[in-house]
């Protein structure tokens, strides 16, 4: 699958070698912020700010889409100001 060349990873992605150095605690907070999206399979993320299209929604999981919506990024979309 492709993403837009907006969408990245979190910074501070880990290794296979920097989880053996985790704590459980360690591991559920790196897991919270992204910073084992790699290793988990996830995709690179949509853009934090700023707002979204019709075709960014087709790459993200319903929990990014549940975040981007919290943060206003459908606000254009909702309010039918673009076509995209």
């Amino acid at each position: 699958m492709t993403y837009p060349e907006t969408w990245a990873y979190p910074p501070g992605q880990l290794t296979q070698a920097d989880l053996k150095a985790l704590t459980p605690e360690d591991y559920e907070q790196a897991r919270d912020e992204g910073r084992l999206d790699r290793l988990l399979g996830a995709g690179p993320r949509p853009p934090a700010e700023g707002q979204l299209t019709r075709a960014d929604i087709a790459h993200m999981t319903p929990q990014q889409i549940d975040d981007a919506r919290q943060a206003g990024q459908f606000e254009t979309l909702l309010r039918g100001d673009t076509a995209a």
